[in-house]
């Protein structure tokens, strides 16, 4: 048979309520099964798909002697998201205990990111945090 099984603090739940965090396991529904860290709204909530944001980052440690400028590639950390990105513009390039306001693109697919988030960046030992400032909205529709 198909369906949905939910838990919340790993019992079974029949009901989830706004702002939890909740496991889902769909079983046989005869289509693509969601991808992990994938939102769950209600029809009537306006929602946006980002590929591109603007962010004010801070260098915590930059192994390199070369400084970090456009085309630069990290995994960014943003909530639930963990993706890769690429920096696209930036206001000056930038090494170890310096701020830069920069632009991110998202290099696997659109995610939802609202202004304000908290991020963090890493490749290898190259450490950056920051906060997203701006983003560049793709209305969705949801089905």
């Amino acid at each position: 048979s198909s369906g949905i099984n939910a838990e919340y603090g790993r019992l079974p739940r029949r009901l989830a309520k706004c702002g939890q965090s909740v496991s889902l396991a769909f079983h046989n529904l005869g289509c693509s099964v969601p991808r992990k860290g994938m939102v769950l709204m209600s029809g009537h909530y306006e929602s946006y798909c980002v590929e591109e944001f603007t962010a004010e980052i801070y260098i915590l440690q930059h192994a390199s002697t070369s400084k970090i400028k456009i085309g630069f590639e990290a995994t960014v950390f943003i909530e639930n998201i963990r993706q890769k990105v690429l920096i696209t513009h930036m206001d000056r390039e930038i090494t170890t205990g310096q701020k830069a306001k920069v632009r991110l693109k998202f290099l696997q697919y659109p995610d939802i990111v609202a202004s304000g988030a908290k991020l963090f960046m890493r490749n290898g030992r190259t450490k950056a945090m920051g906060t997203v400032s701006d983003v560049i909205k793709i209305p969705t529709r949801i089905v």
